[in-house]
């Protein structure tokens, strides 16, 4: 089916308008992300990841704006950039989804872990200090909930009461931490790996879009000089 250089034209200036809003959307996420981290110690790496999100999301709308004049005046040399810039930043698309799999499938962070095995810990008889600091964060108590004190003929410690006092027995967190830790990640990339999928799709039909509107106008100055 015979498709005209003017609509091959229409189709990538569309696309580029759909990434330059998808880029500012991830550019917002970004700050989003930078700004829900309360305090330095509750950060798990959303600080670096909320400044590679904004600055990927800046790099979109750019690269958008650069499609787009370079489709609007027929630059085939800076369309051949536009679309390796589109595949380049498809790939770290990628990356950053796959690295966003990984933290919501590896369980939970060393400091909870370790703060788990010094719960178990028959000769770690104190309350643990990193359990102690995720209980008071995500308002959990233990691994699973506070029976696990129990099972170790252990009380739970103040961190698992709220403000701290465990007198009142509706005070205790009933939640565990490793759910709790899961939740917590989960509502930080899930959004993320919806607007990620969604990029990676407009980035690669962008690039198919841009190769043939390329070949477009390669055909049609090669007719007008046949003909000339």
């Amino acid at each position: 089916m015979y498709i005209s250089k003017r609509t091959y034209k229409i189709i990538v200036i569309i696309l580029n308008v759909i990434c330059a809003i998808l880029g500012s959307v991830l550019t917002w996420f970004g700050s989003w992300l930078y700004k829900s981290i309360d305090d330095e110690k509750f950060d798990h790496g959303e600080k670096l990841a909320s400044i590679v999100i904004m600055t990927l999301g800046g790099v979109l709308i750019f690269t958008a704006i650069y499609g787009t004049l370079a489709t609007v005046f027929e630059l085939s040399n800076m369309l051949i950039s536009f679309a390796v810039l589109l595949i380049a930043l498809l790939v770290m698309q990628i990356v950053l989804v796959s690295i966003s799999y990984t933290a919501l499938n590896n369980g939970v962070s060393k400091r909870l872990e370790k703060g788990f095995d010094e719960l178990w810990d028959p000769l770690h008889l104190k309350p643990s200090e990193n359990l102690s600091f995720y209980e008071e964060w995500l308002q959990c108590c233990g691994k699973n909930s506070p029976e696990d004190y129990y099972l170790l003929d252990k009380y739970p410690p103040t961190s698992c009461c709220k403000d701290h006092n465990c007198i009142k027995i509706h005070n205790l967190y009933k939640d565990g931490c490793a759910d709790k830790y899961r939740d917590y990640v989960k509502s930080k990339v899930e959004n993320f790996d919806i607007l990620s999928w969604v990029i990676i799709a407009t980035e690669f039909i962008g690039s198919i879009f841009s190769c043939l509107l390329i070949d477009s106008i390669r055909n049609y100055r090669d007719l007008r000089r046949f003909y000339s």
